[in-house]
């Protein structure tokens, strides 16, 4: 090919009229051009630069264009026969030939394609006879699928309507049933693979659930039934009502004007909708702040409301068409009965006879009795019958209160075992659970933009329904707790309740207490479970918050946690409610570190509210330590050694915080005495010790002396330069001065184990800055400067606070550092507490919510709590300085 300035048909000419056409296509969307109208824009630009190279291709040859143009065909398909292209999709093309391709016909589809990759134009394309077009069609689905919406672009137009009527023929009306169920198939693959729910927060706007590709599915499937794919079409046919093509119509016109913005602005095909782009569009489309709501959160809610509606569509089209057998449908007839005269239930679900229809679906109370029915019955509605309520319930009329009647239907519901997360999630589709707890509605597709939540407000919600459910078969502590209560609706209206406040600018627990109040008057429930709901309501943060960032061997405060619970049932309630919040938040949120925790705090409580004093069993635990380590420790020879010994054993004990003694295994304990009973003076003892089952490494240091001064900032830096996460700290020192510290870390350095040399080595580098022969600073900024980053920008909108918190502990000031999760942090925040001359005693680390909390319990160098006042200000202050010099150095580092 040529290559000549201003040659068209040279590659530079080709790149260019491609170029033009998307850059007028950018000038028609940024003048206000809609998504389909751009895409009608690409799509007949491109056609016409396609039948121009396949022109070219042809050659000057009259009689051999000819013989082409008649026993051949180049036809669109998939997006480019459906006309809807984005700016960077593929062309796809279909070269077709009436026999086996010969020679010229080769040649001329070769040089198109070489032609239409120089122009920049990425090409789906295959090269086939017919007979072999059509085989391959049977053969495989995403090929039959993309023939659906195949049209013309040059050669034969006799040849291209016969090939099409054979393939209607062959592949659909005589493999009706096999291309529904192939098509339905391969879509819940790729659902499975890009999201398996509608509320993903960086959703593929194509491939995710409620995505464009639901849409093709109903194309290709109404094509099967009716050979007709536009949705207008479908709706005259009567394959969809008139406000479901209106509403997937809308949708869209959204998704697709959404897909062209994300292609314009990433100049390439991108289709990701991730939190860098949302913040983007939101901004752009001039979303505004309201009522605590983010623009991002309002945007992403109008999102969400359109792939929902392209997802229940969907389902009910595929429900609708899935071909059924004779056989079974005579099957179906034998084993169905009907119950109150009214209902049946069969192989394929509840349905209401014809006649009773807008009665029954007209009705809350019978709405209800359905799904308790569906519930008993371990079934579902017909497709038919959720359509109908559905309708009948939006056209309600809302009522303050509900009947008792309906109240005791509902409770009932939520009650009930087995799949109760599934009859609840139908409920909520159709709007039952709304007409129910109307405050629900503001939670619909509400976003939670945050490093911390995988999915949207209520679709976390309906998660944490189906999560505890799963708990009355789980093993061990919560398994039992969840068995053992006895208000389990109201412990589920909780958990329907539990966000119901996010979205105002108040704290949501407060304004979630308060809907629940309304909402329990609305059922009718008695003050009693009104008031319990609220609590759970109320206080669903708290065992979290305590578990995770505050000491609980502190008697004094579970004491006061246990007086704010009030009994072991509403213990038993807020520890499963937490756990099922926790596991709905995404993959790998409930983890075992976290189930230990919890259930440590839920113990200890639990021992209070039994009647049993908190001190008592302090006392007794101690007292059982002694025991094992005099057990199990070294052997003695005389009473002497083992009166020697004993003493030894009790004082060391008695000069460990309580919360070393508590958390420990006494095993752990005991190992940790005898290293400590042969620790020689200004000996620095490491161990690094994989932890398999959480692809983490545990580092435990004993020291005393010079080498325990500022130990922990220390060993934070050297930790943080060696490029390893901290995922817990554990600080722990006797009264004279011996520091045993354990950190566990994640190595970002392996995928895999990490290998003994490894371990070995951070370990001398820990011993090296203890022993003073390097300095934590020249260890952390050397690794901070050739450390890979691998994470980006934070995009939560949350500011970096210091909490200083003087009431929690009684001989211990506590801060709590809330800050966006980078490496160093830790270090930082450590060092800077150490250059304000205060003593940790004991940190808890990256609690992973919407920013990271590292929780610090300080005491000044005497081991005094610190006084109110000036002081505390001042260190606040400083604090603050010193993460915002470091977040600007990082943010610095990032952009560069």
């Amino acid at each position: 090919m040529t290559s000549e300035p201003g040659d068209p048909h040279s590659t530079a000419g080709l790149k260019d009229a491609v170029g033009r056409i998307r850059e007028r296509a950018g000038e028609l969307f940024r003048f206000g051009a809609k998504g389909l109208q751009v895409a009608a824009f690409l799509s007949e630009e491109t056609d016409r630069f396609l039948v121009s190279q396949f022109e070219q291709a042809a050659g000057a040859n009259g009689n051999l264009r000819h013989e082409l143009c008649e026993r051949c065909a180049v036809l669109a398909v998939g997006g480019s026969g459906r006309r809807d292209p984005a700016p960077w999709s593929d062309t796809d093309l279909l070269f077709l030939s009436r026999g086996s391709p010969d020679g010229d016909f080769n040649g001329f589809s070769s040089t198109v394609v070489r032609n239409l990759w120089d122009a920049g134009l990425r090409l789906g394309h295959t090269v086939q006879s017919v007979r072999d077009a059509l085989t391959m069609s049977l053969e495989e689905i995403q090929f039959a699928t993309s023939l659906a919406d195949a049209r013309l672009l040059w050669g034969s137009e006799a040849m291209f309507q016969q090939f099409h009527n054979r393939f209607a023929r062959r592949c659909l009306e005589r493999r009706l049933k096999r291309f529904v169920r192939q098509c339905v198939a391969e879509r819940l693959e790729e659902r499975a693979k890009y999201g398996a729910t509608v509320n993903q927060l960086e959703p593929d706007v194509k491939r995710s659930l409620g995505g464009l590709r639901d849409l093709h599915l109903i194309r290709w499937i109404g094509f099967a039934w009716y050979r007709v794919s536009d949705f207008n079409g479908l709706r005259g046919r009567g394959a969809l009502s008139y406000d479901d093509a209106r509403s997937i119509q809308s949708a869209y016109e959204f998704l697709m004007h959404l897909r062209t913005d994300l292609h314009f602005s990433a100049g390439k095909e991108h289709d990701v909708l991730n939190r860098d782009e949302q913040l983007r569009i939101a901004n752009a489309r001039g979303f505004e702040e309201q009522s605590g709501q983010r623009p991002v959160e309002r945007f992403m809610q109008t999102y969400f409301r359109h792939t929902a509606a392209v997802s229940r569509i969907s389902d009910h089209f595929v429900d609708r068409h899935q071909p059924g057998s004779f056989l079974r449908s005579a099957l179906s007839r034998l084993v169905t009965h009907r119950f109150d005269g009214v209902h049946e239930v069969g192989p394929h679900g509840i349905n209401v006879a014809t006649a009773h229809l807008d009665a029954v679906c007209g009705d809350i109370g019978r709405i209800l009795r359905l799904y308790h029915a569906a519930l008993l019955y371990d079934t579902r509605l017909s497709p038919k019958l959720v359509d109908t309520i559905r309708t009948r319930v939006a056209e309600m009329e809302s009522v303050d209160m509900v009947s008792r009647e309906c109240g005791k239907v509902f409770r009932r519901i939520l009650r009930g075992a087995g799949n109760t997360g599934r009859i609840v999630r139908e409920m909520y589709a159709t709007g039952v659970l709304e007409y129910m707890i109307p405050e629900m509605a503001r939670t619909r597709g509400l976003l939670q933009f945050n490093q911390y939540h995988s999915f949207t407000v209520d679709e976390h919600t309906l998660r944490a329904i189906e999560a505890v459910r799963r708990f009355e078969y789980h093993e061990g502590t919560l398994g039992a707790a969840y068995r053992a209560i006895r208000h389990k609706a109201t412990l589920h209206l909780a958990l329907l309740l539990h966000d119901s406040g996010k979205g105002f600018e108040e704290d949501h627990s407060v304004v979630g207490a308060r809907i629940a109040r309304s909402v329990g008057r609305r059922l009718q429930m008695s003050d009693h479970k009104r008031e319990m709901m609220e609590l759970l309501v109320l206080k669903h943060l708290s065992m979290p918050h305590l578990a995770f960032r505050r000491d609980i061997s502190d008697a004094d405060l579970l004491v006061r946690f246990a007086h704010e619970v009030g009994s072991p049932e509403r213990l038993r309630m807020l520890y499963v409610l937490s756990a099922a919040d926790i596991s709905a938040v995404g993959p790998g949120a409930w983890t075992d570190w976290k189930s230990e925790l919890l259930t440590d705090l839920y113990n200890r409580t639990m021992i209070i509210l039994s009647g049993r004093p908190y001190q008592t069993f302090e006392e007794e635990h101690r007292q059982k330590l002694k025991q094992h380590v005099r057990q199990s420790g070294v052997p003695v020879t005389s009473h002497t050694q083992e009166r020697a010994w004993r003493e030894w054993v009790d004082e060391r004990l008695e000069s460990f915080p309580a919360h070393y003694l508590m958390d420990e295994s006494p095993a752990q304990i005991t190992r940790d005495l005898e290293l400590i009973r042969q620790l020689r003076p200004q000996q620095i003892l490491v161990e690094g010790r994989p932890q398999p089952e959480t692809d983490s490494v545990c580092y435990r240091i004993i020291t005393s002396g010079e080498p325990a001064v500022g130990c922990f900032h220390r060993l934070a830096g050297v930790l943080s330069g060696k490029r390893l996460g901290i995922l817990s700290a554990r600080i722990s020192t006797t009264h004279d001065g011996v520091v045993l510290d354990s950190f566990r870390v994640i190595d970002n350095d392996y995928a895999g184990p990490v290998p003994e040399e490894r371990i070995n080595e951070v370990a001398r580098t820990i011993r090296r800055v203890l022993q003073g022969e390097v300095s934590v600073e020249e260890v952390f900024q050397r690794g901070r400067r050739f450390n890979e980053r691998i994470a980006s920008e934070p995009i939560s909108n949350l500011p970096s606070r210091v909490v200083i918190d003087n009431d929690s502990a009684e001989r211990y000031t506590v801060i709590d550092v809330f800050a966006h999760d980078r490496p160093g942090l830790l270090y930082t925040v450590a060092h800077a507490i150490y250059e304000l001359n205060l003593s940790v005693s004991l940190a808890k680390i990256a609690t992973h919510v919407d920013q990271v909390v590292d929780v610090f319990y300080i005491t000044d160098l005497s081991g005094r709590k610190l006084a109110d006042g000036d002081h505390l200000r001042e260190i606040r202050d400083r604090l603050m300085e010193a993460i915002r010099r470091f977040e600007e150095v990082d943010r610095l580092q990032f952009v560069s």
